[in-house]
């Protein structure tokens, strides 16, 4: 009876017992499908990827062959997937590859040679194709020949196929030239309230000026010119024109062949402000609000204005701690030429600060970011401190790109400020040389760097020192210098800097006084 008694205890405890997960399936072969040439050989393909025959098939191993895949530049399209073989499955790697570059033909260039063209544009030849470096070379023969004043030049590329089973291709740039002659003059009608003057400066497109070959004036570039129309919209309506119309650009070429552009305006009337609101505000009164508006009653009304007012507004609670504060500016139509602005404010509760994470900081120390902080644990959360933090990171010359942001905890009312930076680098090598009658033969050698630390071996970098090592070596003199800068001596602003140096210089001369 006792037996019995186990033996269906034993049942009852493997049926509770939970199943574990089903192995993956062993890969049993790889079989490489081309779509088009097979321009890359399937051993090639291979090396490139960690999914092996023996080894369990991994989705996430596989999302990494496509990524090295693509990563070699050859591959167009891949796809890698699994079918069913025996007791395991078999790796499919459909895959289509670049064309390989073997000519280069530019048809249509009749003012400028196509063998310039083709040492402007720099393309190598025997490599996969890449569309984005053929964009590339296609606006680089527009530039060049707008540079020469064919401001109407229009260029088109095809890729045509030489070997379709080698994968080989020509790429032909089709040119069409246009009539040469510069922007000479861009003008305006309608303009009643703005001189043209004012106007051709919120604008990029311009006429060709006497130093065209350095500021580039006088192209006429079609996106450029879409953008400057839209500035010029924005200059309008930011000094209150809402209405305001910037029709499609007039071009005209004088005998000559030089272009004047004329852009129609409809300015529309100037819109001012009626009635201005504000709701939401509990800590603070509606006068201590308006003090920090510029845009009041009577005032021009700026979509521009209205933001800035916003940021004042956010700005005056955030050093006060209110980090969740939401300003929302509206502006309604009160009649003619006539707009009602209303500031709609929900003030979130007041912050102080918890705690401040420093990350991505590889290098630099902690205590070189954490001394450019303005806040500190326990203070108010300020978000106008925050900011100027950033900003005060952003010109250490240290990261490429620096991020502030609060974080909730779960002590109300604190919040944790998180830095997140991304470094760079911050050293350099120089070298040159040179000739001169009183020096002779001269070379020179210059290592800088700017995030220096003399005691960390062996990268001496992350301390926020600077460091400059030169050296001059010549036939006649030599020159050595090594220069150290402290800029936070005993960790208080305080800058200290050393300096080594050595000279030597042998002149001899004729002549004595």
């Amino acid at each position: 009876m006792a037996s019995i008694f186990a033996l269906f205890g034993a049942l009852i405890a493997r049926a509770q017992a939970p199943q574990s997960a089903p192995a993956p399936p062993i890969i049993r072969s790889i079989d490489v499908q081309y779509t088009g040439a097979q321009a890359v050989s399937k051993e090639r393909i291979l090396a490139q990827m960690r999914t092996k025959v023996g080894q369990p098939y991994s989705s996430q191993v596989v999302e990494q062959d496509v990524a090295a895949l693509y990563k070699t530049g050859a591959i167009r399209n891949v796809r890698i997937f699994a079918q069913p073989e025996g007791d395991g499955v078999k790796v499919i790697v459909a895959v289509q590859i670049r064309a390989i570059l073997r000519e280069i033909e530019i048809t249509g260039a009749e003012r400028i040679k196509p063998k310039r063209l083709r040492k402007e544009i720099k393309l190598p030849l025997n490599r996969a194709i890449d569309e984005q470096q053929l964009e590339e070379a296609r606006q680089k023969i527009i530039d060049v020949y707008q540079g020469q004043g064919f401001t109407d030049v229009s260029v088109q590329f095809r890729i045509d196929p030489i070997d379709e089973k080698r994968g080989t291709a020509r790429v032909v740039f089709t040119i069409n030239e246009g009539v040469r002659g510069a922007v000479k003059q861009v003008r305006f009608e309608g303009n009643a309230h703005f001189s043209e003057k004012v106007l051709r400066k919120q604008m990029k497109t311009r006429g060709r000026s006497p130093i065209y070959f350095v500021d580039k004036t006088g192209r006429l570039d079609e996106v450029q010119l879409e953008q400057d129309m839209d500035k010029l919209r924005e200059f309008y309506q930011d000094h209150g024109y809402i209405d305001v119309e910037i029709k499609t650009p007039r071009r005209e070429r004088t005998e000559k062949g030089p272009m004047i552009i004329t852009i129609p305006i409809v300015e529309g009337p100037q819109y001012h402000v009626q009635k201005l609101t504000i709701s939401g505000h509990q800590n603070t009164t509606e006068d201590r609000i308006r003090k920090l508006l510029k845009m009041k009653e009577g005032s021009v009304y700026s979509p521009k204005q209205l933001r800035d007012d916003a940021k004042a507004v956010a700005d005056a609670y955030g050093s006060g701690g209110y980090v969740d504060l939401v300003v929302l500016p509206e502006g309604a139509p009160a009649g003619p030429a006539l707009i009602d602005v209303h500031y709609k404010i929900e003030e979130g509760a007041r912050s102080f600060v918890n705690r401040i994470d420093i990350e991505g900081n590889t290098r630099t120390k902690d205590k070189v970011i954490r001394r450019e902080v303005l806040v500190a644990p326990g203070d108010v959360f300020n978000t106008v401190r925050v900011d100027l933090t950033k900003k005060r990171l952003d010109n250490l010359g240290y990261f490429a790109k620096v991020e502030t942001y609060p974080e909730e905890t779960d002590i109300p009312g604190r919040k944790d400020l998180t830095i997140l930076v991304q470094e760079k680098r911050t050293g350099s090598l120089s070298f040159g040389g040179g000739f001169s009658t009183v020096d002779k033969l001269v070379g020179f050698a210059e290592l800088t760097q700017g995030n220096f630390d003399l005691f960390n071996w062996p990268s001496f970098t992350g301390g926020g020192q600077k460091f400059r090592l030169r050296i001059q070596y010549g036939t006649q003199r030599k020159d050595l210098v090594m220069t150290l800068t402290e800029p936070f001596f005993l960790d208080r602003r305080l800058a200290l800097t050393g300096q080594l140096f050595y000279t030597e210089a042998n002149y001899l001369s004729n002549e004595y006084n």
